[in-house]
């Protein structure tokens, strides 16, 4: 009857979860560190003790092996959670799930000790099986939402589980293979193996979701404005070319719109730079609570902001950045000490219509001259170009 060597197969083990250990550590150690990424590596490392403890049982009494061995597995598997309930939820496990898993782990080991192996065997892999659930419907749920290496995590996890389980009733069928933990045995050996295996597998994908994580950061730092989390300038301008050559191609005009914040020099000059930051985040939020998922806003440079609207005309364009105004008119805002302050602003519209051969800097020059004349018509106004203007030198705005 074919047959594992069950020594042989926990050095594979032992092997495969002190490689997961380093690369944990070495990626640990980049520039870039992730709280939970060093959870994930703590429970690995609490496994590889594990398994060495359950093999010390060639050298150790039995009920040293089996304590010290099953409750490190289930610590290690705590861990797991842990580092999956922090990068998914952003938070905790709740605190009895760190000693409830491994006190069931301690206590039921501690009962069986006396018991045939068959039986401990069955009831210790369903407390593992059990120990994984938690993660399982975390990734399962919002976690497959999150990095793609995630999904991968979570099917791996289950597979784990569900050999765990498999091992559980294999071992109450077939207690004749269960006589001892180094019995070389093909059922035993299988899904001792491949439970664990699943394991490591679920750290290496891990290890991917976090750098995933890293690399999709990067880039919404480097895209991005980091005080209002509107695109900034050079990404916001390089979707504006890209859609200006998209409406020459399907026919459609496109909008564009500059917005500046009227005397916000003085909002921070009388309420400080806090209040000032404060008051840019409310109205890019209302800026963004109008607009469709194809417009773009973008943060030109302070208290400037661009629109990028694809398939829109000089009246609609109107109409949206009206209610933008008429909505930035009515925010009632605070500065720290309780004071009072509201904003205002201006914004200046200039529109390619199809056919044209306009260019995003003249589009840009035309929306700016706009905005400079709303700004001279009194500000809280909005303008739209017309092409009749003398096309003067700049001027700036307030």
């Amino acid at each position: 009857m074919a047959s594992i060597h069950i020594p042989t197969l926990m050095l594979a083990l032992l092997s495969g979860f002190a490689m997961l250990g380093v690369q944990l550590w070495a990626a640990q150690r980049s520039r870039l560190h992730y709280l939970d990424l060093g959870v994930w590596t703590w429970g690995s490392w609490t496994l590889l003790f594990g398994f060495v403890g359950l093999a010390s049982r060639l050298v150790l009494p039995l009920w040293i092996s089996a304590l010290v061995g099953n409750g490190l597995i289930a610590l290690g598997l705590v861990f797991y959670n842990e580092a999956i309930h922090r990068h998914v939820l952003g938070r905790s496990l709740p605190r009895w799930m760190w000693w409830g898993g491994p006190a069931v782990a301690w206590g039921l080991t501690a009962w069986m000790l006396a018991w045939p192996l068959a039986l401990r065997t069955s009831a210790i892999s369903l407390v593992f099986a059990v120990l994984l659930l938690p993660a399982i419907f975390v990734l399962l749920g919002p976690g497959w939402r999150g990095e793609a290496s995630l999904r991968a995590v979570g099917v791996t996890l289950v597979a784990a589980a569900a050999s765990l389980l498999l091992r559980s009733v294999h071992a109450l069928t077939n207690p004749d293979e269960y006589l001892d933990l180094m019995q070389g045995s093909l059922g035993q050996g299988l899904t001792f193996l491949f439970s664990f295996i699943c394991l490591i597998g679920a750290g290496f994908g891990f290890v991917l979701a976090n750098f995933e994580r890293i690399a999709r950061r990067m880039e919404e730092v480097a895209s991005t404005d980091g005080l209002t989390g509107c695109l900034n300038r050079m990404t916001a301008d390089a979707l504006l070319r890209h859609e200006l050559e998209r409406g020459r191609r399907e026919g459609t005009p496109l909008a564009f719109v500059l917005l500046d914040l009227d005397h916000f020099k003085d909002v921070n000059d009388c309420h400080g730079h806090h209040a000032g930051d404060d008051a840019l985040r409310a109205f890019a939020a209302e800026v963004r609570a109008r607009l469709r998922a194809s417009d773009v806003v973008g943060r030109w440079g302070g208290e400037e902001f661009g629109l990028v609207l694809p398939a829109t005309d000089g009246a609609g364009a109107m109409s949206l950045v009206e209610q933008i105004r008429e909505a930035v008119a009515t925010l009632q805002l605070c500065d720290g000490d309780g004071r009072a302050f509201t904003l205002t602003v201006s914004a200046g519209i200039a529109v390619v219509e199809p056919g044209s051969a306009l260019t995003a800097d003249q589009l840009f020059m035309r929306a700016d001259r706009a905005l400079y004349r709303a700004k001279d018509g009194g500000r809280n106004n909005v303008q739209v170009h017309d092409s009749n203007w003398e096309l003067g030198t700049e001027s700036p705005v307030a």
